[in-house]
This record gives C-alpha cells, structure tokens and sequence, in this order.
C-alpha cells in the first residue's frame, strides 16, 4: 500500500471516528429521535411475568418535571476485606446474592439521591459544556463536564458513611449546590463509584 493511499485509509478512519463520537456528543446535547428506559421496562415486565405486579391503581402520566421530584441510584458495591478498596460498583436487583456469592468481599448497598433536572436546567449545563470540536466543525456538549453539573447541582443526600461508620454529611450553598468542602468529598470518591453512579442516573433520566 501507497504512502498516500495509507494516508487517505487513515483519514477515513479519523472521519468515521469523529462520526461516533459527534453522534453521542449530540445525543447529550439533546438530539433524540427516541428514548427509553430498557432496565425499567424490563422489570416491569418481569414483575408482571412473574406475578409480583404491585396491585394499585395505575399512575397518571407526568410530563412535568416538579422541584420536589428525586431520583434514587441504588448500588452495590464490593469492597475488599484487607484493605477496603473498592473492586466491584453495579446497579442494585441484579438478583446476584452477595452474601453467598461472595463471603470473601464486604459488601455494601449504597444510596444517592439526586433532585431531578427539567428543560431549562439541562439546557444550560449543555451550553455552559459545549466545547468546540474542530474534527466535525461544531460545538458538542463534553461528557465529564455535563456530568459535573449534574453532580453539584443536583446531588442532594447520600447514605455514605466514613471509616468510623458514621454517616458524611453533605452541605450546601444558598443556591443548591454542593457547598466547597463537601464538592472536594464527592471528588475524592473512587471514580469507578461515580462513573457508575452517574451512568445509571443518566439512563433512568433519559439523558444520554
């Protein structure tokens, strides 16, 4: 193969490349032809196949997006005996028995309970996240930073709790947000954690 014929195989792969990433990029950005939540029609499938259907009347569809709204992420996570580290981070009712699986982990359910954003929120953490991406000549939304926002505007309680076993509280400035020293805490979470975490909100809110 040619130098110059390399070098157009290369280009190529750059653009198709570039392609993938602008289609994610903008499906952050709001651009969705269709969206659903797969994990929780699932489970209403399931519970109904099963017969565990909650017996109760139906809830009226809600369209708008109240400021009372939460959203709870659920997980469970391993953490190791010797030194406590961090080694497995999965969304809970999986139907995996951790206790029998696994008696050489500690295992733990952890809670994070997020105030819900609506139109107007999630349009100006996409604007304030957009950057501008030279390969496809437009301005997409930047993953980490929309997930930033998400995290201190919206992060509102935790039942997460230090070595002593005693819960961490989380503070807040007057507008909402995480206050400085618990934004450093949530920063010092084991990434895994948070990038778990935040997968799972995003999915549930249909923002990805």
């Amino acid at each position: 193969m040619s130098t110059d014929t390399e070098k157009v195989v290369e280009e190529q792969k750059t653009v198709e490349q570039a392609v993938v990433v602008d289609t994610d990029a903008e499906k952050r950005g709001g651009v969705k032809e269709a969206a659903q939540n797969e994990d929780v029609i699932a489970m209403a499938q399931e519970k109904i196949a099963s017969g565990k259907a909650a017996e109760k009347p139906s809830a009226k569809p809600s369209f708008f997006v109240k400021k009372s709204a939460r959203q709870t992420v659920k997980v469970d996570v391993l953490t190791s005996l010797e030194d406590g580290r961090v080694v497995s981070v999965s969304r809970t009712g999986l139907g995996i028995d951790f206790e029998k699986d696994f008696p050489f982990m500690a295992h733990t359910v952890l809670e994070f309970i997020f105030s819900v954003p609506n139109y107007e929120d999630m349009s100006t953490y996409r604007q304030r996240s957009s950057v501008y991406r030279r390969e496809v000549q437009q301005m997409l939304v930047d993953k980490i930073s929309l997930r930033n926002f998400l995290m201190v505007w919206h992060l509102k309680d935790w039942n997460l709790t230090d070595e002593e076993g005693k819960k961490v509280v989380l503070t807040f400035d007057i507008n909402g947000t995480l206050s400085d020293d618990s934004t450093a805490v949530v920063y010092a979470l084991s990434p895994t954690l948070v990038d778990v975490v935040m997968t799972i909100l995003e999915k549930d809110l249909l923002l990805n």
